[in-house]
């Protein structure tokens, strides 16, 4: 029997590409069977460019875009119907449903076939192409921004593949009770794998099929795409909120009680790799995930649709050797990107947060001078009124010896001026100055930080690049400037 493909096309403020993916659309040499547009909540010219007969829907999601457009899909739901999931920003080549077909049709144990996501302006630079986790259930993209060399072409069977350009049967997308409301953005055709494959299903992941995409799905509905903290908010979450729903019964509440302890480590360690800006991230995902009240019902679904355990698909999680690579290739990318120019974070982007977190502490460690009205021990003693330090300043009798006169010490100037912020009590200054020393001190580093510190890790010299006439930076992550990995932006390519 002939296969039935309906392809499901979302937009949410996609004009700048929709007439591409119409045409697109329109240029497959296997034509899609019918065409479900819909327009989630645009606020942008592609509200009035929508094909007649599109349906309008709220401002949603793109998992709930799918699943209100499934209500105006025909067909009995059989077997052999399938659904193509679309985006405004994602065009594919005339050939590529074609290609995706013929790689399920001779494996009916498929229900989830992804393409190869590419960039939009350049057809050889591979932007997702599968996806799998880590041991402890962290998100590892397999391939990012790499040129596509058929360096991935020999293994199709993939844990999970990306929500844009996948190609899902319908019964199988109804079975599983479609994406998950918890994870709007990030992670969502990759949990809906993860499920697919418990139900006990296989995803591959199709070389020959390739779909153009502009945006990645974090940004979906956004006229620009989102900054690096917040995409690391965004991914932190998604991991956490997986975490919760696939952890053991009896786990559950340890999982959910180490949330916010492992979010206030995660930030020192954030700290001390030199990215203050992700602190806030952190807490943010750790918040969100204990309380964002989605948990049950996502646990639910998974056990309706679980038919094997989660041994299963051990063998596609990725090794840990194989993830201290990618997370060194990762460093040396960001390093890359970068550049050899000097820092000029913002206050806002990390050190208000570090200075927060000085403030409590300094506060904790102080917390017996709150209250006090002045410091004495040693050689502190209370100071004296606000005219009289004033008048111990410049050439005068001295209060040593006999009839000594002469200029003042200098740091009786610093006493008046300090003394002189809190006039109805010159020694409270000081209790003051005791408390906030930490997050002063904190503050004075950040700033000297991103005005004299030049690079992220100390810089190798310059090398040229293989691939092109620029030179590029070589640098390492440890700081051993003897052991240096070149990364170009020759496309990602990274020597050996």
């Amino acid at each position: 029997m002939q296969p039935r493909v309906t392809a499901i096309v979302v937009v949410r403020n996609g004009a700048r590409w929709l007439d591409r993916t119409i045409e697109a659309l329109g240029a497959q040499t296997r034509p899609v069977d019918a065409t479900v547009w819909l327009d989630a909540g645009s606020t942008d010219e592609a509200r009035d460019r929508m094909p007649a007969g599109a349906i309008r829907a709220p401002a949603q999601s793109f998992g709930a875009s799918v699943a209100s457009a499934q209500r105006y899909v025909t067909g009995d739901g059989g077997p052999d119907e399938w659904l193509w999931l679309l985006s405004a920003d994602t065009a594919p080549e005339p050939d590529a449903l074609a290609r995706l077909l013929a790689a399920v049709e001779v494996a009916p144990s498929v229900a989830i076939a992804g393409p190869k996501l590419v960039d939009a302006d350049d057809h050889d630079l591979l932007r997702s192409f599968g996806e799998s986790v880590t041991p402890l259930g962290a998100t590892v993209r397999l391939v990012e921004d790499e040129l596509d060399q058929a360096q991935h072409d020999g293994d199709a069977d993939v844990l999970g593949v990306t929500s844009r350009g996948m190609l899902v049967r319908r019964g199988v997308l109804a079975q599983l009770d479609g994406f998950d409301p918890g994870l709007p953005t990030a992670d969502a055709g990759l949990d809906l794998s993860v499920r697919a494959r418990l139900a006990g299903h296989r995803v591959v992941r199709v070389a020959d099929a390739r779909v153009a995409r502009a945006l990645a799905p974090e940004d979906f509905g956004r006229r620009r795409p989102r900054g690096r903290s917040a995409r690391r908010r965004i991914a932190r979450t998604a991991q956490l909120h997986r975490r919760l729903v696939y952890a053991p019964p009896g786990a559950l509440p340890i999982h959910w009680l180490s949330l916010l302890p492992l979010a206030v480590l995660r930030s020192i360690g954030q700290l001390l790799a030199k990215r203050p800006g992700a602190v806030g991230g952190e807490l943010a995902a750790a918040l969100a995930a204990a309380f964002s009240g989605g948990v049950p019902a996502a646990r639910r679904r998974l056990r309706r649709a679980r038919r094997t355990g989660w041994a299963a698909i051990a063998a596609l999680r990725v090794p840990r050797d194989e993830l201290r690579e990618r997370r060194a290739t990762a460093r040396d990318r960001e390093a890359a990107a970068a550049g050899p120019e000097l820092v000029r974070a913002s206050f806002l982007s990390g050190g208000l947060a570090v200075t927060a977190v000085t403030a409590v502490v300094g506060v904790v460690i102080s917390w017996r001078l709150l209250g006090q009205n002045a410091l004495t021990g040693g050689a502190l003693r209370p100071l004296a009124d606000v005219g009289t330090m004033w008048a111990r300043i410049g050439w005068g009798p001295r209060p040593v010896g006999v009839d000594l006169t002469g200029p003042s010490d200098p740091f009786s100037a610093v006493l008046a001026l300090l003394g002189s912020l809190t006039p109805w009590n010159p020694s409270l200054v000081l209790v003051l100055l005791w408390v906030t020393a930490l997050p002063l001190a904190a503050l004075g580093a950040w700033w000297a930080a991103t005005r004299l510190s030049a690079r992220r890790w100390p810089p190798c010299s310059p090398r040229p690049c293989g691939r092109s006439r620029r030179r590029c930076w070589s640098r390492s992550p440890t700081g051993d400037p003897q052991r240096c990995s070149l990364t170009c932006s020759c496309r990602g390519w990274r020597s050996p």
